[in-house]
């Protein structure tokens, strides 16, 4: 065998190693690459979860415990609210009592609403904290909207929530509107105000009753509930006030779709 045919072969089986070594350093290049862009896509994943849930979280948080705090004020506390700032007060607090209460309420459902709207970017990292809090939002509603309460007091269905909800939303759903915004839509949208009407009925007459809406109670105790899911450690509201009280039975819905309406 001749020198030049030796040394092309040792020349072919050297390139065809380079080769070789080429490739494998190319596809553990191209696994170490996809590697770090899947991990740089998990933690832009964490870092929107964590910014989104900052955004929604924290107002719903901020507007379930004013709800509650005001209901404890009206069903739970010996002298209540309403019979306080509405029944005696001046003609200021008594219009402030209405305004305020029908606020809380109406802010709360805002919130709700933005939430619905937005429930494929609501991820906690945790199907199962995910199924936790739509259950959680939807027992508030089915408390709020069940006509098994003797006391009719404070029902409002579901459709009814939803069209409050959707009132208070600002901010191309990004936020609701704020309290003076309500007041000034309450005295010149005559459309706007009417969604209100029955519930500042409400209020009127749990003024001047002594027995307090059980419905009340319950509403309060579920809200409760969702708070803790949300502040689970206290780091925003201290667990001292956090207490719930025995709830009202309630009796079976008398609808089929009862909780759905």
């Amino acid at each position: 065998m001749s020198v030049e045919l030796v040394v092309a072969g040792i020349s072919g089986a050297v390139a065809l190693a380079g080769v070789a070594l080429s490739g494998r350093a190319t596809r553990k290049q191209a696994l170490l690459s996809a590697e770090l862009a899947l991990g740089s896509a998990r933690r832009a994943r964490s870092e929107q979860r964590q910014d989104v849930m900052s955004r929604y979280r924290d107002p719903l948080l901020w507007a379930a415990f004013d709800l509650q705090s005001r209901l404890e004020n009206i069903a739970v506390r010996e002298v209540g609210f309403l019979s306080t700032h509405y029944a005696c007060g001046s003609p200021h607090q008594r219009e402030y009592a209405r305004r305020n209460t029908l606020f809380v309420l109406a802010e709360y459902l805002g919130w709700v609403e933005i939430i619905r709207l937005r429930v494929r970017f609501l991820d906690l990292g945790d199907r199962e904290d995910n199924r936790r809090i739509v259950a959680l939002l939807f027992e508030v509603g089915r408390v709020l909207s069940s006509d098994g309460y003797d006391d009719a007091r404070f029902c409002l269905f579901r459709g009814e929530q939803r069209a409050i909800g959707e009132l208070m939303v600002a901010d191309g759903g990004e936020s609701c509107i704020g309290y003076a915004e309500f007041c000034l839509r309450l005295d010149t949208d005559s459309a706007f105000a009417a969604w209100f009407d029955r519930p500042s009925g409400d209020i009127e007459e749990s003024a001047t009753r002594t027995a307090p809406a059980g419905r009340l109670v319950d509403l309060r105790n579920a809200l409760l509930e969702l708070i803790q899911f949300l502040d689970p450690d206290g780091v925003r509201f201290p667990a001292d006030e956090r207490h719930q009280v025995p709830g009202h039975r309630m009796g079976p819905d008398r609808a089929d779709d009862a909780g759905r309406r």
